[in-house]
C-alpha cells in the first residue's frame, strides 16, 4: 500500500508536557507540506509549511506555538508521500505515536485496543477526521469478552471525545469503538504513580 499523504496526531498537549514532531518526504520529488493545528471546536489555531527535498526530515515548531492555548490536534498534508512520528515528554513518563492514516490502518470508522488495565490510569482520545460529525459507539469487554460497558458519544468535524477511567471505569480488557467517520483513536496508560506511561493508537478492524 502507498505511504501517506496526509496524516493525523490526535493531541499536541498544552500545560506541562513537551511534544515534539517530524515529518519526512519519503518521495524523489519536492513536497509542499503544511501542518495544521486546531482546538477543540475544530477551529485553525495555527498553520506552518516547508518545502521538503526528497527524504529531508522537518520538525514543526508545535511547542510553544500550536499549543499556546491548550490542547490541540495536528493534521498535517502534503503533495508527496510522507510519515510522521510525535513524541511527548513529562519528567519520565513518554509518549511515542507514528502519524495515524488510513493507509497505515490506524484511521477507521471501527477501531480496536486490545487492553484496558485496571491497575494503573487509561486516558482515550477519539479525533474525528471526517468530514461531518461523528456519531461514535463504545464497547468495554472484560477478558472472557464479556460486555461490561457499552457508552455513546459524539465529535465534531476535526474535533475529539477524550475518555478517562472515570467513563470506561477500571477494567481489565478490551475497548471496542465504532463511528459513522473515520476517526483516530489514542490511549495513553500511566502507572507506576505517574512515573511511566506508554502509549498506543488504536487498530483498524473493518
Amino acid at each position: 500500500m502507498p505511504a501517506p499523504k496526509t496524516i493525523y496526531f490526535s493531541q499536541i498537549a498544552g500545560g506541562n508536557w513537551l511534544d515534539w514532531v517530524r515529518v519526512v518526504n519519503i518521495s524523489n520529488q519536492t513536497a509542499k507540506v503544511t501542518a495544521i493545528a486546531r482546538n477543540y471546536s475544530a477551529q485553525a489555531v495555527w498553520s506552518a509549511s516547508q518545502n521538503l527535498n526528497p527524504y529531508q526530515a522537518w520538525s514543526p515548531p508545535v511547542e510553544g506555538q500550536a499549543d499556546r492555548g491548550g490542547d490541540v490536534s495536528l493534521e498535517i498534508r502534503s503533495d508527496q508521500p510522507i510519515v510522521g512520528e510525535r513524541h511527548c515528554h513529562l519528567g519520565s513518563q513518554v509518549l511515542d505515536f507514528p502519524g495515524a492514516s488510513m493507509e497505515d490502518r490506524t484511521v477507521s470508522n471501527r477501531l480496536f485496543f486490545p487492553e484496558l488495565y485496571s491497575g494503573g490510569g487509561d486516558w482515550i482520545r477519539i479525533f474525528n477526521v471526517g468530514e461531518t460529525d461523528a456519531l461514535i459507539n463504545l464497547i468495554v469487554r472484560d477478558l472472557q469478552g464479556r460486555i461490561i460497558r457499552q457508552l455513546a458519544g459524539r465529535a465534531q468535524s476535526l474535533g475529539w471525545w477524550d475518555l478517562s477511567d472515570q467513563t470506561l471505569g477500571q477494567v481489565d480488557g478490551t475497548l471496542e469503538i465504532m463511528s459513522t467517520q473515520p476517526i483516530v483513536a489514542e490511549r495513553h496508560l500511566h502507572y507506576s504513580g505517574g512515573q511511566t506511561a506508554v502509549g498506543q493508537l488504536g487498530i483498524a478492524i473493518d
